[in-house]
């Protein structure tokens, strides 16, 4: 992987999509017999808007039938998460998922997480490395060094996706072991967050690699760790949390595919295979996935609700630590 090669965009996305050969075919079944929409709850641009986009062509080549993408951001994911609960159980309707809405807003917001808690798992799409930066107001170095400079001030911030969002669950876990003062600015989604770091309007953040990296090669934002216990190759000077000492609980980004409440068994397992068909083609792994640092995973739902189940448990103690929510 060269260091000039950008992440891809919606539009070169989109047309490299249109060159792929076609992808494997599903076993014939009465589903799907309509259109489909999938409900993206942030905003377009984003790394999970990127990369439903893409899974979404894919499933249009293959299974014959449109599938729209339908941005509904805001309230942390909550209102297009609602929406996809409400929506009837028929093979239509599916959503995407992250992370912290699945694994951490249910200690830390139960009330919103409430309003979707009935979708159920179809499969996990893909996973990520992600990585915590700074504008560029803030001197080169390391997260050790950045805890140092802000260790006494009252003017340093912290730009999330959105209030209980992974962001705001670090930096409030890094506030609290560090012992340091940082205000917490929420935006409508992490692009937005990346964007006013960049303008030194916050001076961190932290994202999946794919947002973040074009602006680090550019000077705009400076990487301070990676999340997890590993260095990444494109990064090979920047250290890893578990290097310098951090014991974070999650070690990168993941997103997934939900349903409305009740949708066949039938249609949740025709679904995931349909994904995984997309997400393992190995153009589509050249094309979209590696340039934008996705590892496709197309698992089953008792795969998907496995590692729910598992790092949902995890999450209890992080949201008790960062002092957000109920589970304090």
């Amino acid at each position: 992987m060269t260091r000039n090669r950008a992440t891809l965009t919606r539009r070169t996305m989109l047309a490299a999509m249109a060159t792929l050969p076609g992808l494997p075919a599903l076993a014939q079944s009465d589903w799907p017999r309509r259109p489909m929409r999938i409900i993206v709850p942030q905003p377009p641009g984003g790394n999970l808007d990127i990369l439903v986009r893409a899974i979404a062509e894919g499933l249009r080549q293959d299974l014959g039938q449109p599938v729209v993408v339908e941005n509904r951001a805001g309230g942390n994911s909550v209102i297009g998460l609602e929406a996809c609960a409400q929506a009837a159980p028929d093979g239509t309707t599916f959503c995407a998922v992250n992370i912290e809405v699945m694994t951490t807003m249910p200690h830390a917001e139960p009330e919103l997480f409430a309003r979707f808690a009935s979708i159920v798992p179809v499969t996990q799409l893909a996973t990520a490395p992600s990585v915590l930066v700074s504008s560029p107001g803030v001197p080169p170095g390391t997260l050790k060094d950045a805890v140092a400079w802000a260790r006494g001030r009252r003017d340093v911030n912290y730009g999330s996706s959105g209030v209980g969002s992974a962001q705001q669950l670090l930096y409030e876990w890094l506030k609290a072991k560090e012992g340091i003062a940082m205000e917490h600015v929420p935006f409508r989604g992490i692009g937005d967050a990346i964007r006013e770091t960049v303008a030194d309007r916050v001076q961190f953040s932290y994202s999946a690699l794919a947002l973040a990296m074009p602006q680090i090669r550019a000077g705009r934002l400076r990487p301070l760790a990676m999340l997890g216990a590993t260095r990444h190759p494109e990064l090979p000077d920047t250290p890893s949390m578990r290097e310098l000492g951090y014991d974070y609980p999650y070690g990168g980004a993941w997103w997934g595919l939900s349903g409305p409440p009740n949708l066949p068994a039938a249609i949740q397992d025709a679904m995931a295979r349909a994904v995984r068909a997309v997400v393992t083609n190995e153009d589509f792994r050249a094309r979209i996935l590696a340039p934008n640092f996705f590892n496709g995973v197309g698992n089953t739902p008792a795969e998907f609700a496995e590692i729910i189940t598992r790092e949902r448990a995890a999450g209890v103690e992080l949201v008790r630590l960062s002092g957000i929510g109920p589970a304090r």
